[in-house]
């Protein structure tokens, strides 16, 4: 009744959690902590082990950010649709008529 889409909101909101789970299977780590491995003493591999580590911090964080925006964005629609529905039932109780009597 509010003209919002609250359907569109809770698609949105599944394909941003989505994208947050897709981001927070990223591995990064495992391949920094092989170049380790793969080239024992060189300082090339702890390196990449410690900004592999890093990296796959800032993609959990950002994984985390979609989840909680996930989150909200549900609650929107949520409450908008109660609001709306809330909204609705306010207008009903109103007697609005073309006769004289509903006056």
């Amino acid at each position: 009744m509010l003209d919002a889409d609250i359907e569109q909101l809770r698609q949105l909101s599944t394909t941003i959690k989505d994208v947050g789970t897709k981001i927070d299977e990223i591995d990064v780590r495992t391949t920094g902590d092989a170049i380790s491995v793969a080239l024992p003493g060189c300082d090339i591999g702890s390196r990449c082990a410690t900004a592999g580590e890093y990296i796959e911090g800032a993609w959990l964080r950002v994984a985390w950010r979609l989840a909680s925006m996930s989150t909200l964005i549900t609650s929107c629609a949520d409450n908008y649709a109660m609001t709306d529905q809330q909204f609705e039932q306010q207008l009903a109780s109103l007697t609005f008529g073309t006769s004289g009597a509903d006056r």
